[in-house]
């Protein structure tokens, strides 16, 4: 019987295995809400504990490994530092949600509560308030500010802009630890997420797409430099934890909505790749490391760009969004890159449907993706707190039944 890491390893080879690749947790785009994980722990029976929330935007589960090992889970998370807000990962403290439930939170993380009951927390430690979860809600969403026209903004010259060109050596210190103390005591793959990423863009979407017509040599210039500091960074990070990971996170953008893409594929191809593959280029000097990114929406002009630009694995897989065919996807990009996600669909099954509606759409998925490998089975994005739990389970249950034909 292979371990969760030799079966990695072969599908991320487009090679078949003796089942799917599976994974839960081993991203903050491949997880679970904390009040889900807690009612999972629950119907799987295991000692309900203290649920440590490490993603406090969208409120993230750390998903532990009795969990794993109950739903047959091949990959872990290397924990990131620094996470979102700014906080640092090792000191928990208790936090009590507006419905009585408690959870672990990073030591630092201390909003303030609104009249209404809302809690306000900032981006940065020490900044203005600008996230926001109400009283009732799930996530932190972000407090919108002033409209403005992207016209009327321009570039900022060559002079201001600042790139993070270096990782601290206490940061790589703390993640070559954690990495070698995962690789060794467990065989499960793992998966990295060290907070630099790929560039993409300045300003928004929006703003960038209008610049890259308007002014596209400040556009190439500036995604050129972002990219050469990037790549510092993932050279430091690869040096540090490469020998223990399998798969490293580079972007977590979505380029895509329910019908297209935010902006002509053509402009990524022309402006993007060549900076990303300043990045995927130096990750590949270490041969046995995937690169993964994380698009949602409706991306079909997309997806051969991002495999030009050097991404091995794509995720979400959203073939709920317009044009996401999947006997399409897999025919013409199965072979370059690994599909990394849409099991099920999350928008309408997973929530809505029976378990038996989720374990047929988990085999009519599987049936299309998992030949030839390069397939890992996860939803189209985290779980949410709505999702029954028999229906977390019929997919799990389904996915470590599955096998190759």
């Amino acid at each position: 019987m292979l371990t969760s890491r030799e079966r990695v390893r072969l599908i991320l080879n487009h090679q078949e295995a003796d089942r799917p690749a599976i994974d839960l947790g081993s991203t903050e785009v491949t997880g679970t809400s904390a009040w889900t994980y807690r009612a999972l722990k629950q119907a799987l029976g295991l000692p309900p504990g203290r649920v440590r929330v490490y993603n406090l935007i969208e409120m993230l589960a750390e998903v532990e490994a009795p969990v794993l090992d109950a739903l047959g889970v091949d990959f872990v998370m290397l924990p990131p530092t620094p996470l979102r807000f700014g906080l640092d990962y090792g000191e928990w403290k208790p936090f009590t949600s507006w419905d009585g439930q408690t959870f672990d939170v990073p030591r630092g993380f201390c909003p303030v509560a609104r009249e209404d009951g809302a809690l306000l927390t900032p981006w940065t430690p020490g900044g203005l308030p600008d996230w926001c979860m109400p009283r009732g809600g799930r996530f932190f969403d972000r407090i919108p500010s002033a409209h403005w026209d992207p016209l009327d903004v321009e570039p900022p010259p060559r002079a201001d802009w600042r790139f993070a060109d270096a990782i601290s050596d206490e940061t790589l210190r703390a993640q070559q630890e954690m990495a070698r103390a995962l690789y060794e005591s467990c065989e499960r793959a793992i998966v990295a997420m060290p907070q630099v990423y790929t560039p993409d863009g300045y300003g928004g979407f929006i703003w960038f797409a209008v610049q890259m017509r308007r002014d596209p040599e400040w556009c190439r210039d500036y995604l050129m430099c972002a990219a050469e500091a990037a790549a510092r960074c993932f050279e430091q990070y690869l040096q540090a934890v490469g020998q223990y990971i399998d798969v490293v996170i580079v972007n977590l953008a979505d380029y895509g909505m329910q019908e297209r893409e935010w902006f002509d594929p053509e402009l990524f191809r022309e402006f993007f790749v060549p900076a990303w593959r300043l990045c995927t280029d130096v990750v590949h000097r270490f041969p046995h490391v995937k690169t993964f990114d994380h698009c949602c929406g409706s991306i079909p002009r997309l997806v051969p760009y991002l495999i030009e630009a050097g991404i091995d694995c794509l995720n979400p897989v959203q073939w709920s969004a317009r044009n996401m065919d999947l006997r399409e996807l897999k025919a013409r990009y199965g072979k370059d890159v690994v599909f990394w996600g849409g099991a099920v669909n999350t928008q309408q099954t997973l929530p809505f449907g029976t378990p038996d509606q989720v374990a047929q759409e988990v085999r009519e998925v599987l049936d299309i993706m998992c030949p030839g490998g390069g397939y890992v089975v996860n939803p189209i994005h985290n779980i949410l707190p709505e999702v029954p739990i028999e229906n977390v389970l019929a997919l799990y249950q389904t996915a470590n039944a599955y096998r190759y034909s």
